[in-house]
């Protein structure tokens, strides 16, 4: 189809060839003019000017941002950014901090070195103000000591100078966090508090990663008694920078210690913040009540995230460190399922039916070279389990063997089980019972070795001591004194384990006589 464009009634249409004669001349009188003249004169000059103008560009950004972490006293004379400017604050500031953390990345990443920059800085600034306030324990476990996060050794003279680059700044980076932490400390310096927190707060407000910020306003929240806001602060603190745990922790470990602001880190902690395991492997050193961490413990247990094994094993584990084995036991029932609770008994999972959690008073053992562990559906019973141990072929090493912690009143006992196995070895394997406070064995098994295809019966008698024995460990290991005995290969199979009571043999009174007739 062709298509024909309309033209207006009376317009007089002109050849094409004088259209394009008047195009041509147009375009040589453009080509002849004085701006073509001066631009083909001066051709090489402009692009002389133009690469000094680009290779500026390239000195002033790429290069700078290189120097201005590395040598930021020679980037200040290239070209003072407002990181330049910060970083010269920050050296003078906080002089000693260490610059190693940002070694790595100052060729790759220009932002991410500037951030970490900064973070050892306040690291530094964050050590000398924990150190300044090392609470008694004893003391009011609401109160902290103020401490000033700044050097002394500075001159005021110094001050000035830090506070004009920081302000410098400032006005070409108006919401620059870094700035204002800055001005803070500066402030802080002479104590002026109301503009050290307005400027303190201001930095956190803006930044996350103004951890300096963030743990200066975490710790007057704590001392205006706004635990929700200091919980929150401490949450951020953790969650960006989980490496100054330890000068967070023990402040969360008072707050859960005050009646009226532990419900708030109870509601924190049952969202599962990624710190929390972290929080509870350390909360038994930050407080002052052994039962503290069991209730925050169970004020977890029916939420949609429940105490973990390893949660629990922490604070287990630190009660038996110091001998508090009848709490340890106490805190370890709260957790058990209804059914394994009523079928806890002297020994724990005898039958091995439940899989081992790894915690005190279960079954505990290790991964070992040469041994494998396991709780395998047994042979000859349809849906019942057993315990299966499998060693070599070769050197094994089983030294800590299978064992767990019991609580027996002081009396005699008999560890009863079964037993068969199939094993290769020079020493055999030895169920064993010792206190837990000591080394010497109160009690000791014959040794299991060669080929018993069918089930065997297991005997071990053994007395608890009236004194220094509240509780006890019951292992099971190989007989092995040198490392040619560690030589094994075979399995052993293990059930129906059960501790009872031998009562002591007492006289029985003869029969009455029959009366006369």
């Amino acid at each position: 189809m062709t298509l024909h464009t309309a033209r207006r009634p009376g317009a007089i249409e002109r050849p094409p060839s004088a259209v394009d004669h008047r195009a041509r001349s147009a375009s040589v009188q453009a080509a002849n003019g004085p701006v073509a003249t001066l631009l083909r004169r001066y051709r090489r000059p402009i692009v002389v000017g133009l690469a000094i103008l680009l290779a500026w560009g390239v000195i002033t950004q790429s290069l700078v941002n290189y120097l201005s972490d590395a040598y930021p006293e020679t980037a200040y004379w290239l070209h003072a950014t407002p990181t330049v400017l910060l970083n010269l604050a920050d050296d003078k500031l906080n002089a000693n901090a260490a610059n190693k953390v940002v070694e790595s990345v100052l060729s790759t990443n220009f932002e991410h070195a500037s951030r970490e920059r900064s973070y050892a800085k306040g690291i530094q600034s964050i050590e000398k103000l924990d150190a300044q306030s090392d609470v008694d324990r004893s003391a009011d476990k609401e109160a902290l000591p103020d401490a000033s996060s700044t050097a002394d050794d500075l001159s005021d003279a110094d001050y000035v100078q830090i506070r004009g680059w920081a302000q410098r700044a400032l006005r070409n980076d108006p919401l620059n966090a870094r700035a204002l932490r800055i001005l803070a400390q500066v402030a802080e310096h002479g104590s002026d508090v109301g503009q050290t927190e307005a400027l303190m707060q201001g930095a956190a407000q803006r930044s996350p990663q103004e951890s300096l910020a963030i743990f200066w306003v975490m710790r007057q929240k704590y001392r205006d008694r706004d635990y929700a806001e200091a919980i929150r602060y401490a949450d951020i603190l953790l969650r960006t920078r989980p490496q100054l745990s330890g000068h967070v922790f023990p402040m969360l470990g008072r707050i859960a210690e005050i009646p009226v602001a532990k419900g708030q880190l109870k509601n924190v902690l049952a969202k599962a913040p990624p710190w929390r395991a972290q929080f509870f492997d350390t909360l038994s050193r930050n407080v002052t009540d052994a039962r503290t961490p069991l209730e925050l413990l169970l004020s977890l247990r029916d939420t949609a995230t429940p105490p973990t094994d390893a949660e629990r094993q922490a604070y287990l584990q630190a009660l038996i460190e110091h001998k508090l084995y009848e709490l340890a036991y106490y805190s370890w029932l709260q957790f058990l399922p209804p059914d394994q609770l009523a079928n806890a008994g002297r020994l724990f999972n005898g039958s091995f039916e439940v899989p081992p959690s790894g915690l005190p008073f279960d079954w505990v053992f290790k991964k070992a070279p040469g041994v494998n562990v396991k709780f395998s559906p047994r042979p000859d019973r349809e849906r019942e389990q057993a315990l299966l141990i499998e060693f070599g072929p070769g050197r094994v090493d089983f030294g800590s063997g299978l064992s767990e912690l019991v609580l027996l009143p002081p009396g005699n006992y008999r560890l009863e089980g079964k037993y068969k196995a199939d094993l290769v070895s020079q020493r055999g394997l030895q169920w064993s019972v010792r206190c837990a406070d000591a080394t010497e064995l109160i009690g000791v098994s014959t040794t299991m070795n060669g080929s018993s295809p069918t089930w065997q019966d297991i005997d071990l008698t053994f007395a608890v001591p009236d004194g220094d024995c509240p509780a006890q460990y019951v292992t099971l290991a190989l007989d092995a004194r040198s490392a040619s005995e560690q030589f094994v290969s075979g399995a052993a199979w293990y059930d129906e384990l059960n501790i009872v009571r031998v009562e002591e043999a007492s006289a029985s009174p003869e029969p009455a006589s029959a009366p006369p007739q």
